[in-house]
């Protein structure tokens, strides 16, 4: 005689995570109100430069003024002048004193090669304080 199986249905069953939410929640709440925030300022090393016997030099106030023209001239100074002058006339303050401030006046018609150009003298005769401006 055979046996008879029983067939047998599982369900899943269902998880209640309430619970588990609830106990989370509470851990989290004591650990941030528990807390002490490290001050992080108060522990970092600083090493302050020693006094220096030389002041320092102040950047001049005065500023270069190069304008380019519409029809492709330079002017240092509003004095005209020619490519070549100009990148001798910059290598010059650059060698003497870098701070100078740079101010390059471009009209809407001037071309953008001549701009990038006194940029690239600029650049090579050491004057890293530049402004670009615009003129009508």
């Amino acid at each position: 005689m055979a046996r008879k199986r029983r067939i047998i249905h599982l369900t899943a069953g269902e998880l209640n995570l309430t619970a588990m939410i609830d106990v989370a929640f509470q851990l989290l709440s004591f650990f941030v109100m528990t807390m002490v925030p490290v001050d992080i300022l108060a522990n970092m090393e600083v090493n302050r430069p020693a006094k220096q016997d030389n002041p320092t030099t102040e950047p001049i106030k005065t500023p270069v003024y190069i304008t380019i023209f519409p029809n492709g001239e330079y002017s240092f100074n509003y004095v005209k002048m020619s490519r070549e002058n100009l990148d001798r006339t910059l290598c010059e303050i650059g060698k003497n004193n870098s701070q100078y401030t740079i101010l390059l006046q471009c009209t809407p018609q001037s071309s953008h090669g001549k701009m990038i150009e006194v940029l690239d003298i600029c650049s090579k005769a050491g004057l890293s304080n530049l402004s670009v401006v615009s003129v009508q």
